[in-house]
């Protein structure tokens, strides 16, 4: 019997890892993994592999900052439960700016995470991505940014 009350919590999960990674909401994300959770994102242009909060935090800091930044949707899940522990499959399209280096990329990965119920709670063990297809463009002078997501606290109210 599909446990629906588990996946739906699961999905929430996921759309605040997305949230809180767009955001650069370091203390956001940490409530969405477990302390000795992992990623392994890979792309023809990039790897990037991760183990334990310490690791991860470090990696977001240095990814999502005032001159890189982006968006990240998660679409149709495959979310498969078994008693504490739960297999998610997610469809990724995003777009990164990086003005730094004038490029802006935009793709579409599969996700597959792992996840773990602590104290009741549902939480990321691991998570990984491969890019189905990646488009890097120079930035040029027309190309202006209006609005940058990072350090946007999104406050939830009832």
């Amino acid at each position: 019997m599909l446990d629906l009350v588990a996946i739906e919590q699961i999905k929430q999960l996921k759309s605040r890892y997305f949230r809180f990674l767009d955001t650069a909401d370091i203390d956001g994300l940490k409530t969405v993994f477990t302390e000795d959770a992992g990623i392994h994102y890979r792309s023809p242009s990039y790897e990037f592999k991760k183990n334990g909060w310490t690791e991860l935090a470090d990696f977001f800091l240095e990814c999502f900052t005032k001159t890189k930044f982006g968006i990240h949707t998660g679409h149709h899940p495959e979310i498969s439960v078994d008693g504490d522990q739960a297999k998610g499959v997610w469809y990724l399209h995003d777009k990164f700016v990086n003005l730094d280096e004038g490029i802006t990329f935009e793709g579409s990965a599969i996700y597959q995470d792992r996840y773990v119920r602590e104290h009741g709670e549902w939480k990321i063990s691991f998570s990984e991505y491969d890019r189905l297809f990646e488009e890097i463009t120079k930035r040029n002078a027309d190309m202006i940014v209006t609005s940058k997501p990072v350090n946007k606290k999104i406050v939830i109210t009832d």
